[in-house]
């Protein structure tokens, strides 16, 4: 009889994130707490003598920063260690079952294997670049709840019941995850769309209206909020004494190839596993041999500028050149030097190759203007970074958004590939994915903080 539950848990749909809890637990026990701005500007507040809560979000309100909602728990947190370990691994199950919950399959339990595989894959260790809590709660909590607040997007436009107590939970996980600004542009960008579609297909909904103004509100109370014009200011004469001398067309060039140089010049394995994912779904979809070419651009690109230019750089130096071409302040495109613009038209090759594939390889183009969609949201939110003087102080943390729009145009990806070649491409890919999960898995605990 206990033999027969353990294969019924196994064969369960949602069993692989049951794998994922495990795996991330095991990290969060590794984690080294106590240190960066946890240590230092958070854990002191709560302590005998010193400001409490109130007055300390309305400092911060002030002088400093406008999500007073992250940093209300995070404050409480701080104090919580074992806590925050079992929260933040909660929170990324969250995150996973939201991903399978927003694409449509009709082989779930494979289908959440990938998602978890991918998930491994994410470089998790850039969630402790600022302490481990303070950076997890200001990025990878916005984009699980985020996660959540899409769900009745995708029930309203498929038609789905939304129950009662549904509600309960999707308007708090907006209203928190609205509270982080790049989350709050995307969820903002998100539900205007849908609105706009719903209202122009007389099919409009209340609860996403009340949702939409709700993101609205959010942007507005980022955008006046006095600390964070403040903080910006500080922020310039610390991090990036040029900034406000750097031309806004400067500023927009520096955030496209920062963010791109991210995965197109460094070794990468998510997008590697786009890539390679969407090549294989042009192979399968597309007849035309042409097109098959369009896709061959990103996965060529990340093999010999990231994952291959240690070996191809001592054969071909000016590989070196192309890669080491990032500065402070872009790729120091000059319009009188051709050289220069080599860089950026690598990777706008990439980009827009990207974005063609991603249009023709969907049977139904709806997924095509989805996974676009994805794809420009990502990458607007670490454009945003260009016009914050933190956009190198941040480091790695600020490209998570982008990093799961790839993961999650990559579960698009191997959904419709089955859907076509499911004997013949399935079990490789699977095999693929398990490999690079494992070796992430390993990585992300020898490199922990």
């Amino acid at each position: 009889m206990e033999f027969l539950k353990i294969k019924s848990l196994i064969k369960w749909k949602y069993f692989p994130f049951v794998i994922l809890g495990i795996g991330m637990f095991i990290i969060h026990t590794c984690i080294n707490l106590g240190w960066g701005d946890d240590k230092e500007m958070f854990y002191p507040i709560l302590q005998e003598g010193n400001s409490n809560m109130i007055s300390f979000l309305n400092d911060r309100y002030h002088s400093w920063s406008s999500r007073i909602f992250i940093e209300a728990l995070l404050v409480i947190l701080v104090h919580l260690e074992p806590l925050w370990r079992i929260l933040d691994t909660a929170i990324i199950i969250l995150g996973a079952v939201s991903i399978s919950k927003l694409v449509p399959s009709h082989h779930e339990r494979a289908t959440n294997w990938i998602i978890i595989g991918l998930l491994f894959m994410y470089p998790f260790t850039h969630m402790g670049s600022a302490g481990w809590m303070a950076t997890t709660l200001n990025y990878l909590w916005p984009l699980s709840f985020g996660l959540i607040a899409m769900i009745p997007i995708k029930k309203t436009l498929f038609n789905e019941k939304i129950f009662w107590y549904e509600y309960l939970l999707y308007i708090p996980a907006l209203i928190f995850s609205a509270n982080q600004e790049q989350m709050s542009a995307i969820l903002f960008a998100v539900y205007l769309m849908v609105s706009i579609y719903l209202f122009f297909n007389k099919k409009m909904n209340g609860f996403l209206f009340i949702q939409t103004i709700i993101c609205l509100m959010s942007i507005l109370f980022i955008l006046t909020t006095p600390g964070n014009e403040i903080r910006k200011i500080s922020e310039v004469g610390r991090w990036f004494p040029d900034y406000n001398n750097i031309s806004f067309i400067r500023k927009i060039e520096m955030g496209f190839s920062s963010s791109w140089f991210e995965f197109v010049m460094k070794p990468n394995v998510i997008f590697i596993v786009f890539s390679l994912l969407l090549m294989i779904g042009m192979m399968t979809t597309q007849k035309n041999k042409t097109y098959q070419w369009i896709a061959f651009v990103p996965i060529t690109s990340s093999l010999i500028f990231g994952l291959l230019s240690p070996v191809l750089g001592g054969l071909f130096p000016g590989f070196f050149e192309i890669k080491n071409s990032m500065t402070q302040y872009g790729t120091g495109v000059n319009f009188v030097s051709i050289i220069s613009w080599i860089p950026d038209i690598i990777l706008s090759l990439v980009f827009l190759s990207i974005l063609v594939s991603l249009f023709l390889v969907f049977s139904d183009k709806k997924y095509s203007i989805v996974t676009i969609f994805i794809i420009l949201l990502g990458f607007g939110s670490r454009l945003l970074m260009a016009f914050s003087p933190t956009i190198w102080a941040s480091v790695e943390r600020t490209f998570i958004f982008m990093y799961f729009a790839f993961l999650i145009c990559s579960v698009f990806l191997y959904v419709e590939i089955v859907k076509v070649r499911l004997n013949k491409y399935g079990t490789i890919i699977k095999i693929i994915l398990l490999i690079l999960a494992l070796l992430s898995f390993l990585n992300t605990l020898y490199t922990l903080e």
